[in-house]
C-alpha cells in the first residue's frame, strides 16, 4: 500500500484489554488483534467508543500504541484518537506517541484521529490544524459524533464541525478524511462541501446506518470485535468488492442476511 494511502473497507474500532491494575493486558491485546487482523483494512485505537479513550491516561495510551504496533507490524494502518480535554493535552499526548513511533522506529502507516469539538470549538479550528499538523509528518483524520459532544460537561454552541469549517480543513494537505456519526443530511451537505478533495474519504462510524446506505470508504465497526470475518464480508458486499467467487447469487444472499443479523 503506498504510503499514507487511506484504506477502503473495514475498520475494527478496537476494544482495549485492561488488565487488574488498569493498565494495558498485553496478551489480551495480542489475542484480539490476532482474531481482527486477517479480517481488517484498519484498526482504531483508543476510540471513545471502544477503546477506553476517553478514560485511559497518557501513560496507558502510549503503551496502547507500542504494544498494538508491535504486533501489527505495519500489515494494516492504525489510526489512534488523541483528543483530550485540552489543546495542551491534546498536544502533549500526540507528542509523546509521535516519539513512541520514532524511538521504536515504526515505518507502518498511522493516522490521527481527532474529535477536535471536544475541546476546541468551530471558531479558529483551521488555524489551530495549521499548528497541529505541522507537529508531524503522519496524517490526520477527523471524527465527528454530535452523540459524544453532547456527553461533554461543558455546554459547547454546536456539537458538529460546520459545513463551511469542514470545506476549510479540507485544504490542508494533510488532513485526509472524516469518520461521521449523525445524519444523512448533514453527511450529504459535508460530501458537497469536500467535492475539490476527491482523495478525502468519509467512514460511516454508524453500522446500522452502513447497512442501509453504505458508505463508498468503508465502516468503523465496534461489532467487527466479536465477528471480524462476518463483519469483512458485509463491508466487502456493501462496497462491491467480493472476490470472484464470492459473487454468486445464493451467496450474496445470505451475506444479507448477515446484515440484518448484525
Amino acid at each position: 500500500m503506498e504510503a499514507n494511502k487511506l484504506p477502503r473497507g473495514l475498520i475494527v474500532d478496537l476494544i482495549t484489554p485492561l488488565d487488574d491494575t488498569g493498565g494495558i493486558d498485553r496478551e489480551g491485546l495480542g489475542a484480539l488483534l490476532a482474531k481482527v487482523l486477517p479480517h481488517a483494512d484498519g484498526i482504531l485505537l483508543a476510540g471513545p467508543q471502544m477503546g477506553e479513550g476517553r478514560g485511559l491516561g497518557l501513560q496507558f495510551k502510549v503503551e496502547l500504541l507500542e504494544k498494538a504496533s508491535a504486533f501489527v507490524q505495519g500489515k494494516v494502518p492504525l489510526f489512534f484518537w488523541i483528543s483530550e480535554d485540552s489543546i495542551e493535552a491534546t498536544k502533549e499526548l500526540l507528542d509523546h506517541l509521535k516519539g513512541i513511533l520514532e524511538s521504536t522506529g515504526y515505518s507502518g502507516m498511522v493516522f490521527w484521529l481527532d474529535s477536535p469539538l471536544v475541546y476546541h470549538s468551530n471558531r479558529g479550528l483551521y488555524r489551530y490544524y495549521q499548528d497541529l499538523t505541522a507537529m508531524t509528518g503522519r496524517p490526520f483524520v477527523l471524527y465527528n459524533d454530535a452523540g459524544l459532544i453532547k456527553l461533554l460537561e461543558k455546554q459547547l454552541k454546536r456539537s458538529n464541525i460546520r459545513t463551511n469549517i469542514l470545506k476549510d480543513l479540507s485544504r490542508i494537505e494533510k488532513i485526509m478524511a472524516l469518520v461521521f456519526r449523525g445524519s444523512l443530511t448533514r453527511v450529504n451537505n459535508y460530501q458537497k462541501a469536500l467535492n475539490k478533495r476527491p482523495d478525502f474519504k468519509i467512514y460511516d462510524g454508524d453500522e446500522a446506518r452502513f447497512l442501509e446506505h453504505p458508505s463508498m470508504s468503508g465502516i468503523v465497526s465496534m461489532g467487527a470485535n466479536l465477528a471480524p470475518r462476518i463483519w469483512s464480508t458485509v463491508t466487502r458486499a456493501s462496497l462491491g468488492v467480493l472476490e470472484e467467487g464470492e459473487r454468486k447469487p445464493g451467496y450474496v444472499s445470505q451475506i444479507w442476511e448477515m446484515g440484518q443479523f448484525l
